[in-house]
C-alpha cells in the first residue's frame, strides 16, 4: 500500500472492491497514508473495517489533520520549526482509530516503512508502538515533524525512500501481489507554485526509486496493480476531494480485477 497523502482515501475504495471480490491478504506492506489504511485491514481484513475507514476519511475531510494556509507555512519556515504543522491533529486521529497498541498484535503481519532522519535509511517495523510508528511513517518532510522511535532515531515518511514498497514486499516471497498505488504524478507547468516546485526534487527522486523497484519484482509473481487513472499532483493536502477519491479508487479496482483473470468463473 503506497503513500499518497490525501489520495490515500482512494485506497479505501480499492480495498472495498478487492475484498468484495474475495481477494484477501496474507500480509500487509505499507508506507505513509497506506500504513494508516493498512493497519486496520491487517488486524481485521473485512468489509466492516473498510466501512470504518470510509467513515474516518469522511471525518478527515470535514476536519483535516493539517492546518493549512500560506501565511502559516511561511511563518513556520522563517521560525525554523520542524514542520509546517505540529502533527497534533494527526496523532489524535491515529490514537482514536488505531486497533492495536503494538504492530505485532495484528491478526495478519503488517510491515510499516519509515525513514531514519540521521542516516536516511529505510526502516521496517512489524512490532512496536503503533501510534508512534504510524505518525512517523506519515510524517511528510517539512509538513509534519519527525517522530522519535524506539531505536533512538527520529523518523520521517517511509514514502521518501519507497513510496510503493515493492522491494520489501518481494522479500516476503509472495506468489501474488496486490499493489494499491495512489502515488502522485507531477503538476503541469501552469499549475506549479513556489511550494510545489520546492517539492519537485523530492518527488522526482521518489519516482525514480519506484521505477527501479518495479524492475525488482520477479516475473513469476502475479501482480494486481491498482492505480488511479489521474494521480494528480501538488502537495496532496486538499481533503475536499475525499468522496471523489473513494469512488475513483473503487472504479479503478473494479476495472483491474475484471481484466485480471484472478477471479474464478463461478
Amino acid at each position: 500500500m503506497s503513500g499518497g497523502a490525501v489520495r490515500g482515501a482512494a485506497q479505501v475504495g480499492m480495498l472495498r472492491e478487492v475484498l468484495t471480490a474475495g481477494i484477501f491478504p496474507d500480509a500487509v506492506v505499507a508506507v505513509s497514508a497506506g500504513a494508516l489504511n493498512g493497519l486496520p485491514i491487517a488486524n481485521d481484513p473485512s468489509l466492516a473495517q473498510v466501512d470504518m475507514l470510509e467513515e474516518v476519511w469522511r471525518e478527515v475531510a470535514a476536519n483535516p489533520p493539517v492546518r493549512g494556509g500560506t501565511l502559516r507555512t511561511l511563518v513556520s519556515i522563517l521560525r525554523g520549526r520542524p514542520g509546517f504543522d505540529t502533527g497534533e491533529r494527526l496523532r489524535k486521529l491515529i490514537e482514536e482509530n488505531v486497533p492495536v497498541a503494538d504492530l505485532g498484535d495484528t491478526l495478519l503481519p503488517i510491515h510499516v516503512g519509515t525513514t531514519a532522519a540521521s542516516t536516511g535509511r529505510l526502516c521496517w517495523w512489524s512490532a512496536g508502538p503503533s501510534v508512534d510508528i504510524l505518525c512517523a511513517s506519515a510524517a511528510i518532510p517539512g509538513v509534519f515533524p519527525a517522530v522519535p522511535l524506539t531505536d533512538g532515531d527520529l523518523h520521517l515518511d517511509g514514502g521518501v525512500l519507497s513510496n510503493i514498497p515493492l522491494r520489501y514486499a518481494v522479500t516476503l516471497r509472495p506468489t501474488r501481489l496486490v499493489v494499491f498505488d495512489v502515488a502522485a504524478d507531477f503538476l503541469p507547468p501552469e499549475r506549479q507554485t513556489a511550494l510545489t516546485l520546492m517539492m519537485t526534487g523530492f518527488r522526482a527522486a521518489t519516482t525514480e526509486l519506484t521505477r527501479q523497484e518495479w524492475f525488482d519484482v520477479p516475473a513469476d509473481i502475479d501482480v494486481l496493480h491498482i492505480q488511479l487513472p489521474d494521480p494528480g499532483g501538488g502537495l496532496d493536502l486538499d481533503f475536499g476531494d475525499t468522496d471523489l477519491l473513494l469512488e475513483e479508487g473503487a472504479d479503478a479496482a473494479r476495472a483491474v480485477i475484471g481484466a485480471s483473470g484472478w477471479l474464478s468463473p463461478d
